[in-house]
């Protein structure tokens, strides 16, 4: 309805009142009302200046209706006298589902509107109670059955004669949600830290307004309550002279480059005593880099200082601490290296005895793993005063080699320069970064070199046979028909059969060229340092080809059956055929598919006239086209199963070709040439919003916890590697209202390639969104731990193909359990894909590894049959 002229109700018993322009009003607290309550707060205007009256009551109801509608909550005026709803602004339709055209003239009976008629009741007992606003928190019912909780207010107004009830409904669910989830992690963190005896405070530097702990408080003599106060206050038990010092240290901070400090300073105790507090901090800066907070932890240290103080009269003490720590703990003489005193935790490290090494130097018992270690430690020492957490190697008394995590301490006992060094044992943990970083560049089946480590020497090898005037070869390996050994005959022997080909191809090159496995049965063989004419340098690879086809063809014999396998072998001479590696391993796969166009069983050197197998990739280029114009693509979901709880905790988004002639067409012949082509780009951003858009119909059913529950989107590198690559992130989560938080997405080392520091940006500015990261494919030969490192990552996947033979092979299961430790390590989730078995589950859940995926749940199933099994 058109707005109306309106006056306030009159508070005199007079039965005219000069219209009122609306002003915005405060409450007694001082803070802003909302307009709508504030009806009253108008001025009336002076009787004798009608005109002037007049133009502004014009221009108030004008800013009435402005308002109404652009309020950022839903607004409703109902009659009083038949309780019919007269006016609602857009975010009635949008919050309860009813069209305005459907609501207006109806009352809020009739709409269904609220669930609890008690509330209603008491919300008309309330309006009639009272003549000012009145609130109340009350539950509302959508059209579609939905409830919200949240805030009505309402005013009584008079508009044209009748009276009115000006509403206004302020839902709070996803407020008391985020207050209810940081009221959880804050009673998680006290525990914590109550068990630590931890104080903690955070500083809002601006406001200068600081938050501590109860223990914080209690540990600076206030009562032993949460503190919200002014810095200032927070000290006001620290005695002056002291919070000089801690002054100039927070205005150095604040200051200078570093961005944390440790600080020890005393408070007044019982009975004329002090005690020592330790204050550790770190200083966070905005973006513009001014300090915005400090934060950190506050620690009563006084039995430790007075321990230090007192440590020639207090030795049982010190004994006691000593001796419990699971570190190894040594004091040593700083001129002669040689042990005053040991601990538990070194005998145990080492295989010493306290009695053993008491009175000896590190040198006479051969601990130091390099004679010249602790002079350069004893350099350091005296250049920066102390040594924290250094690595080094030191040797047991069996004579193995121990990686030790070590600091070193200055101190002085009875006027006797001292050591104290602690030490621990981080072999396991560097042993599985070794392993880690191995598998980063080597096949896990074969321990061949992977695509990484093939395409580091392929193009080392283009720059070095540049400058020498030589030539190298790439000869790319597929074997024929090996899928039919794997489905007849099982997935081990097939990997028995391709270890034999590959100590077969190793065999048979020499210790300078390479041999690698870039995935299933596609093997490549990088011969270098080629001397000769072109012509000379072909007919010595060509016998080499044929050479290697002969060995590998070659009869061998595996639980009793005579099998025989033979290749398909492409080549591509360097630098005459490419100076890049993407070009020599297209060009020699461009020979490959010729050679199995041949008749398989051969070899065939590239040639630029070859158009066969370019000619095929661009027919089903156009079909892709074809495709996507159709809308022939789909997607299946496959759950991620917490397994503790066998509860979906995820999905993983997969494509799905149906062609209209060919039927389903598999993802292995199709998505390489998306990512070629180009294509990728519209059908990943695609896939990206359907995804959204599926979940985001889930979540408004009521399906998923959008707290407790992870959308997966593989995407590839090329697609990331667009300019507008998070703008397009951003608006399919904003069009489906999916949270951020939601949304995962799986990535490859491939998206790192070209430019690691645009690849990082990207991946924070989505992570400062909600959005978080997943590494695909890891130990596959595409997961790089110097990478790994770098991106801010929180998921691996386990490939399917470790955890295939995982039960039955104990090279897949260690490497596995390398996986999980190195993740543990790093503090990142880890997801097993492909669990077909139930023994695979137990192994995983024995090591660790709760999450995973596979068939053993369930096959990738389109979104309706995924809706069912959130159901069930």
């Amino acid at each position: 309805m058109p707005y109306q002229r309106y006056t306030s109700l009159p508070l005199d018993g007079l039965t005219e009142v000069d219209p009122i322009s609306l002003e915005h009003g405060r409450q007694n607290n001082g803070s802003a009302q909302p307009w709508y309550w504030d009806i009253e707060t108008g001025l009336i205007n002076n009787a004798s200046h009608r005109r002037t009256r007049q133009q502004a009551l014009n221009n108030s109801e004008q800013r009435f209706a402005t308002l109404f509608h652009l309020s950022p909550h839903m607004v409703l005026l109902v009659r009083i006298e038949d309780g019919l709803i007269s006016e609602a602004n857009h975010w009635f339709e949008s919050l309860l589902g009813w069209p305005l055209n459907q609501a207006i003239g109806r009352t809020t009976i009739e709409l269904g509107i609220w669930p609890d008629p008690r509330q209603r009741k008491q919300f008309i007992k309330n309006i009639r109670s009272k003549n000012a606003s009145v609130s109340m928190e009350v539950c509302l019912q959508g059209r579609d059955g939905q409830l919200h909780d949240g805030i009505l207010s309402a005013q009584k107004v008079e508009l044209e004669g009748e009276a009115y009830l000006v509403s206004t409904f302020l839902d709070t669910r996803k407020s008391k949600e985020v207050e209810q989830a940081l009221i959880d992690s804050q009673e998680r963190l006290d525990l914590a830290l109550d068990s630590a005896q931890l104080g903690t405070w955070d500083w809002h530097i601006p406001s200068d307004r600081l938050y501590g702990s109860a223990r914080a408080a209690q540990l600076h003599g206030l009562p032993a309550e949460p503190f919200n106060e002014s810095f200032e206050a927070f000290f006001d038990g620290v005695p002056e002279a002291e919070r000089d010092n801690m002054r100039d240290t927070y205005r150095t901070l604040r200051e200078g480059p570093a961005g944390s400090y440790q600080l020890t300073y005393r408070v007044p105790g019982e009975n004329d005593t002090s005690r020592y507090i330790e204050s550790r901090a770190r200083l966070y800066r905005d973006a513009e880099g001014l300090p915005l907070r400090m934060a950190g932890t506050l620690l009563d240290i006084t039995e430790q200082v007075e321990r230090e103080q007192r440590l020639s009269a207090s030795e049982d003490k010190f004994a006691k601490a000593f001796h419990s720590s699971p570190d190894a703990i040594t004091i040593s003489e700083l001129a002669t290296g040689n042990y005053l005193e040991v601990n538990d935790g070194f005998s145990r490290l080492t295989g010493y005895s306290s009695a053993e090494v008491i009175g000896r130097s590190p040198y006479e018992l051969g601990i130091w793993g390099h004679s010249s270690q602790r002079q350069a430690l004893l350099d350091e020492i005296k250049e920066k005063g102390r040594i924290r957490n250094r690595e080094i190697l030191g040797r047991s008394r069996r004579g193995a080699l121990l990686n030790l995590e070590i600091s070193i301490e200055p101190i002085t006992l009875n006027d006797t320069p001292c050591l104290l060094l602690t030490a621990r044992d981080i072999s396991q943990l560097k042993a599985a970064q070794a392993q880690a970083s191995h598998l980063a560049y080597h096949d896990p089946l074969t321990n061949l070199a992977n695509r990484s480590l093939l395409l580091e020497r392929l193009n080392h090898q283009t720059e070095l046979l540049e400058h020498h005037d030589l030539r190298g070869a790439l000869l790319f390996l597929d074997l024929d028909h090996f899928k039919h050994i794997n489905d007849s005959l099982g997935h081990p022997v097939g990997d028995s059969v391709l270890k034999i080909i590959t100590a077969r191809l190793e065999a048979s090159v020499r210790s300078e060229d390479t041999v690698a496995r870039l995935g299933g049965d596609e093997f490549v063989v990088l011969l270098t340092g080629l001397k000769g004419s072109l012509q000379a340098v072909t007919l010595n690879v060509l016998r080499t080809a044929d050479t290697l086809r002969e060995l590998l063809a070659e009869p061998m014999f595996l639980d009793g059956q005579r099998l025989q396998v033979t290749p398909s072998i492409g080549i591509a001479l360097l630098p005459d055929h490419g100076i890049t590696a993407t070009d020599l391993l297209k060009r020699a796969d461009i020979a490959l598919y010729r050679a199995k166009d041949c008749g398989r069983n051969t070899s065939q050197l590239f040639d630029f006239s070859m158009q066969a197998a370019a000619s095929e990739r661009m027919n089903m280029e156009s079909a892709l086209r074809t495709a996507l114009a159709r809308n022939e693509f789909s997607l299946h979901f496959q759950p991620q199963v917490d397994a503790r709880e066998n509860r979906i905790v995820g999905a993983e988004a997969l494509l799905r070709w149906q062609h209209p002639q060919l039927g389903a067409q598999s993802p292995a012949d199709f998505i390489k040439i998306l990512e070629d082509s180009g294509l990728i780009l519209e059908v990943g951003a695609w896939i990206l919003d359907e995804a959204c858009r599926s979940f985001g119909k889930l979540l408004r059913e009521g399906l998923i916890d959008p707290q407790a529950f992870s959308l997966c989107v593989n995407i590839s590198p090329r697609q990331f590697r667009q300019s507008d690559f998070v703008e397009q992130v951003k608006r399919s989560l904003l069009h489906h209202d999916l949270p951020c938080s939601m949304l995962k997405l799986e990535v490859t080392e491939g998206i790192v390639i070209q430019n690691l520091e645009d690849t990082i940006a990207k991946m924070q500015a989505l992570i400062a969104l909600g959005v978080s990261f997943a590494m695909d494919d890891f130990g596959t030969g595409y997961s790089s731990l110097t990478h790994l490192k770098r991106l801010p990552v929180d998921t691996l996947k386990i490939d399917q193909s470790f955890v295939r033979d995982a039960i039955n092979a104990p090279n897949d299961a260690e490497i596995i359990r390398a996986i999980v430790a190195m993740a543990r390590s790093l503090k990142i989730k880890v997801v097993a894909e492909g669990v077909e078995q139930a023994a695979q589950l137990q192994f995983l859940q024995s090591i660790g590894c709760h999450l995973y995926q596979g068939y053993l749940h369930s096959r990738p199933v389109p979104l309706a049959q995924f809706r069912k099994l959130l159901q069930h």
